[in-house]
Parts: C-alpha cells; sequence; structure tokens
C-alpha cells in the first residue's frame, strides 16, 4: 500500500518474505517517489510501517539500507500489540532524490539486525525545567510565549505575541498555552527527527472548555521549526485561529516578500511600517489574493491577483542586514474563508485562518526557515 509522507513525496510499501534457511532476518522494500518535480537534498521523510503480531519483537531489530550502503534512521514504536512487538514501526530518515525520481530503500528486521549508522549532525531534544532545547532554539514549557530564545549567528527573536491565539465571534483572543495545566509531550527526541506537543484547555466564555495540542517538529538536516495547532470546537464559538512570532533582525530597512507569481516584495524602513497579504477563498473554491503596505493600520492596496482564478499564496521572506526569516503555511487556503499574513516595521510576524463558515476543528500549521 502506498502512505504520503509529505509534500510531493510518496513510499510504496513492499514486503518480500525469506527463507529462515538463507538468513535469519526479513526486509521490506520503501519506494520513494518524488511528485511535485523538485530536487530534494537530506529531505526528512516520516513513516509508519505496519507489522503483523510478532513478526517485530522490538524497534531496535532494524536497520535501513540504500544498495548496499546502510543510512541513518531513527525508529521507535508508535504502537504495540498485545504480546509486546512492534504495531507501527515509525521511522524517520534523509532523502536525496531528483524531481520526479523514484528510489528505493530497503528495511531489513529481526533477531540479530540492528542500526550501526550515525547522522553526521545530530539533533537531539533537551528538556529541562521550564525549557525544551533542541539544537540553537529554546521553547517554553507552558506553550505560551512559545519561543523563548532563537540564535544561530545572533538573537532572532524579539518582545510580542508569541505563539498560537483564537479568536472567539465576540473578538476575545486566548492564547494557547501560557499556564500551568498544560502539559508538554516529548514524541521522538531525536537525532535525526525532534517532536514533542503541549496539550492543554481554554475556558472560553461561559466557562466552555475547549481543548487544543500545539505540536513542534524539527528535523537535523534543516533548519525549519514546523509548528501546528489543532483546536477542537465542538460548539463552533471561534472564529480564528492565529500564530504570532517577533522578529529581531536588526537595523531596518527590511526588505518583505510573498511567494505571489510576480514575486511581489517591498520595504519596511521604520515602526510604523506593514504590509498585509490576505487571501480570500471563495465558497466555490474561487480564489483571490490582495497586498497591502504602508503605514500600520492606514495600509493601502499594493498588488493585487486581479483575478477569481488565482492560486493562493502561502509563503513568504523578511530579511534583515544579516538574519532572514523564511515562512510558509501548509494548506493555508484549501478551505472558503480569509487567510491572511501581516508583517510590521516592529517585527510581528502574524498568520491568520477564517474559516468561511463555522467548523467544530481548527488546524494551522506554519513553517519557519
Amino acid at each position: 500500500f502506498v502512505i504520503v509522507v509529505g509534500v510531493g513525496l510518496v513510499i510504496l510499501l513492499l514486503f518480500v518474505t525469506l527463507s529462515a534457511e538463507i538468513q535469519t532476518f526479513q526486509r521490506l522494500d520503501l519506494l520513494i517517489e518524488e511528485t511535485a518535480g523538485i530536487r530534494r537534498t537530506s529531505y526528512p521523510v516520516n513513516v509508519r510501517v505496519p507489522f503483523p503480531q510478532g513478526a517485530l519483537a522490538r524497534p531496535d531489530e532494524v536497520r535501513l539500507l540504500l544498495g548496499d550502503e546502510e543510512i541513518p534512521g531513527q525508529f521507535f514504536s508508535s504502537a504495540n500489540w498485545p504480546d509486546t512487538s512492534v504495531q507501527w514501526l515509525a521511522l524517520s530518515f534523509n532523502a536525496s532524490i531528483g524531481p520526479l525520481e523514484t528510489r528505493t530503500y530497503r528495511l531489513e528486521y529481526g533477531p540479530g539486525v540492528g542500526a550501526g549508522a550515525k547522522p553526521e549532525r545530530p539533533l537531539i531534544l533537551v528538556d529541562e525545567s521550564g525549557v525544551v532545547q533542541v539544537g540553537r532554539v529554546h521553547f517554553n514549557k507552558t506553550g505560551s510565549p512559545l519561543f523563548r530564545l532563537v540564535g544561530y549567528r545572533g538573537q532572532v527573536i524579539g518582545s510580542g505575541l508569541n505563539g498560537f491565539a483564537v479568536e472567539d465571534a465576540s473578538g476575545t483572543i486566548y492564547e494557547l498555552g501560557g499556564n500551568i495545566s498544560v502539559t508538554s509531550e516529548t514524541i521522538r527526541s531525536g537525532p535525526l527527527y525532534v517532536e514533542f506537543r503541549y496539550s492543554g484547555r481554554i475556558v472560553l466564555r461561559g466557562g466552555i472548555e475547549t481543548p487544543f495540542v500545539v505540536t513542534v517538529e524539527m528535523p537535523n538536516s534543516k533548519s525549519w521549526v514546523k509548528t501546528t495547532a489543532v483546536v477542537n470546537d465542538a460548539d463552533q464559538r471561534l472564529r480564528k485561529l492565529s500564530f504570532h512570532i517577533p522578529l529581531d533582525l536588526g537595523q531596518r530597512p527590511w526588505v518583505w516578500d510573498f511567494g505571489t507569481p510576480r514575486w511581489t516584495y517591498g520595504v519596511l524602513r521604520n515602526d510604523e511600517g506593514s504590509v498585509i497579504l490576505t487571501n480570500n477563498v471563495g465558497i466555490r473554491g474561487a480564489t483571490e489574493w490582495r497586498v497591502e503596505a504602508g503605514p500600520k493600520g492606514r495600509e493601502q492596496l499594493y498588488e493585487t491577483s486581479g483575478t477569481t482564478q488565482a492560486v493562493a499564496v502561502e509563503w513568504g521572506h523578511l530579511q534583515g542586514g544579516k538574519e532572514a526569516v523564511a515562512f510558509g503555511l501548509d494548506h493555508f487556503a484549501d478551505a472558503p474563508g480569509t487567510y491572511r499574513m501581516e508583517v510590521d516595521g516592529m517585527g510581528q510576524a502574524s498568520f491568520h485562518a477564517v474559516p468561511a463558515i463555522r467548523v467544530t476543528q481548527q488546524r494551522l500549521t506554519v513553517y519557519l526557515h
């Protein structure tokens, strides 16, 4: 069967039964197909592989190969059978593959099998009092503010709104996290892929409790941070889900750009500067976008798609003299609604999703690079 493992990547699992008289291990083939027409170098791949009961006793009895070369992999059991054998093996590795290319990896498993290849640049999660550290990125354990410190050549986190928030129909804003009732849980601690999550509840007006989960993911082969918020809203009281991050890119001017077909760009020269990109997706799927720029609160139309058949804009950059931040949003404007990306001269970046109709679950995924 086929498992989709990322944008433009598909894995086909082919189980192969080997005679115990010939060798003591078994194997399955992972056929990766690049479908988006993009060359990918050390691209993180995550897949869950099912095993029959009793077939794999432990997740460390596994190794991954490409041809005759063992590839560093990260393995753990995400579900077990009643006899404690592995039911679902979570596998992470990095693949280099050309546009529209297919490549076959071999997963060997069984008694006496073990992984020996180690990643060159391991990424390890460190869970300390009040802080989760992954590489050079530090997160607060309460989830809000989400980012405590990001330091590569310099610190790029400033002061301002920081993390996920929701807004109800009255305009009241609720942060996802920020109190001791929020719990944090490590899902994968590295060395190839790190994943942890926050879970908790927000109390809306009238005492209605709404559960949420915020997941943070980081691969060792890329410098991006993937953050996803899922809010279950059974009473449909919420109208907006947002992500905020305050950036400090040093002395202005800062150059901004959005991934429109025209490579729309401009400059923020002072504290009052602001730029907003809005995607409007109609009930019937027609999309239009517009960019507004100018002093904050007085932005004017800067550029527009000019058609109701446009493709939604889901990425952009903000660049200072020494630092640059890329941002992308996964499935940002797939459903009818209004979707906005905002950056101002103080460095505050915000991303908003407002569904056109009331929904019982809201989801927003933001990549920062």
